[in-house]
This record gives structure tokens, C-alpha cells and sequence, in this order.
């Protein structure tokens, strides 16, 4: 079932638009990898989902009690006081004292903390198991995680692959990790060129999948931009391209010239480590 369907995200800067009528949909429980080159708008499309980050048009067709969180890439430098207390900054807000003290600790033991441990005495990977438990003392429906592994060692991965596995939400994650990406990934939603595409398959699937759809790509650029030349080859004959029963032709190279124009070439590669 679907939790969440994202349609007609819009957002442009200058050059190129970030998310060009992009759409794509999350289902309960999923687990999802969001990939595509560096600087293409992963980061950017987490943050509006969180609501953090505006679109210039966006339509998030959702259930009203449906609850997002998100963990962001990097650990503030600020981020001081006892775990507790920083946990408690995730609590919706409407709770009873008691009932969001019990939450409170609920999300510090499933992280492995006590409650009492200074965060400006933690490893970078306590810091990041705090901020997590803040997340999820929400309570989300799902979660938001962008580079998750960053920064973390051997040991805190697989921590983090057992402990992400049992969760009972969604989660919509961004990594450049290949082997996180291969052992967590349900599916692959691709951000190229301002479209999102899915992929239901494994990562290593989607690679075979995405060489192949490239490969018929640039096929099809090939054709069509030898179709292109020659007909510029004819318009440049002169008097027989303005020639009455030859205006469709040159209609139908205007058109050629438009479609070519707007093309979209890939910029770069995934970098994966």
C-alpha cells in the first residue's frame, strides 16, 4: 500500500531545473535507496520532504497523520547536553509528561545509550545513534536518512544495517555506500536529468537494468541526431527547402532543432565507494 506519492515536483535554480515534473511513490515499510550523481538534488528532495526545503510546485498526496522524519547528513557542531535531553527535541508536541518521558527512553535504549551521557563526549557514531533515536521518538511513519554511514566504522554499519532492518516504518535513504546500498535496498528510486525513475530490483539488478536502458538511449541520440544533419544539409540547398510542397519538411526541421535543444545529457556518474 502506498504511504506517500510525491507528482509534479518543480524546482529550478539557474541552469537546467533541479526536479522537472518529477514524480515517484514510497509504499509502508520499504526500504529505499534514492541514488543519482553528486549535485543532482538528493539532499535537496529530503529536505522537502521533511519540510525543510520548499518546491516551486509540489503535490504530496498523503494520509493527514502521516509522520515523517529526518535524519540529516551531517552531526551539528553544537550538539551538546545529556542524551536525554536531545532526544526529547523529537517528541511531537501534545503529548503527556509521562508518556513522552517512556517514549524518551523507549528510543535511547533501542540506540544503546543511557540517558544520562553527555552527547559532547560521544563518538561520532553515539552522536549519530542519538540523533537517530531523536528521529525516532516521533514516531515516523517514515524516515528520512541522508549518508547514513558517513563518517562510521565497520562495526557501526552493521549496527546500523540490523538496527535499520527492524524498524516498522518506511525509509527513504540516500548513501554513496555500495555495500549498504546492497544489503539494505528494497528498491531504487533514480534521480537523472530532473526525472525520478524506479527500479524494483536489487542494486546490483538496477546496474545491469540502467547500463542497458543507457545503452538504447544513446542508440536512439545517435539516429536521431543523424536525422538532424542530414536534413540541415537540405535546408541549406536554399530555394528548394522554400519551395510550397517542401513546407512540411521544414516545419517538421524546426521541430527537430526544438527536440534537440531541449535534450538533456547525463552529467557525470554515481560515484560509489
Amino acid at each position: 500500500m502506498s504511504l506517500l506519492e510525491v507528482k509534479d515536483l518543480r524546482l529550478s535554480f539557474s541552469g537546467p531545473p533541479l526536479f522537472d515534473n518529477a514524480a515517484f511513490n514510497i509504499a509502508e515499510r520499504e526500504c529505499v535507496c534514492l541514488m543519482g550523481r553528486n549535485g543532482c538534488g538528493k539532499t535537496t528532495l529530503l529536505k522537502i520532504l521533511a519540510g525543510e526545503a520548499s518546491a516551486d510546485s509540489i503535490e504530496i498526496i498523503k494520509s493527514p497523520h502521516t509522520h515523517i522524519a529526518y535524519l540529516p547528513q551531517e552531526v551539528p557542531t553544537d550538539l551538546r547536553g545529556e542524551v536525554f535531553a536531545v532526544v526529547s527535541q523529537g517528541l511531537r508536541s501534545g503529548l503527556e509528561s509521562y508518556e513522552g518521558e517512556v517514549l524518551v527512553h523507549t528510543a535511547i535504549s533501542r540506540v544503546e545509550l543511557e540517558p544520562t551521557d553527555l552527547c559532547e563526549n560521544l563518538s561520532g557514531g553515539q552522536k549519530r545513534r542519538a540523533l537517530l533515536a531523536r528521529a525516532l521518538v516521533s514516531q515516523p511513519d517514515l524516515l528520512l536518512l541522508d549518508e547514513p554511514t558517513n563518517h562510521l566504522d565497520i562495526p557501526s554499519i552493521d549496527w546500523l544495517e540490523n538496527f535499520v532492518k527492524r524498524l516498522d516504518c518506511a525509509v527513504l535513504f540516500v548513501s554513496h555506500d555500495r555495500a549498504f546500498v546492497r544489503n539494505m535496498a528494497t528498491r531504487i528510486l533514480e534521480l537523472d536529468r530532473g526525472q525520478i525513475s524506479s527500479w524494483d530490483a536489487s542494486y546490483d539488478r538496477y546496474l545491469e537494468l540502467r547500463e542497458a536502458r543507457l545503452e538504447a538511449e544513446e542508440r536512439q541520440n545517435a539516429l536521431f541526431d543523424k536525422k538532424l544533419a542530414a536534413e540541415e544539409v537540405w535546408i541549406r540547398q536554399g530555394i528548394k527547402a522554400r519551395r510550397t510542397r517542401n513546407e512540411g519538411r521544414v516545419r517538421a526541421l524546426q521541430k527537430l532543432r526544438q527536440e534537440r535543444s531541449e535534450r538533456r545529457e547525463r552529467q557525470g556518474q554515481v560515484k560509489m565507494r
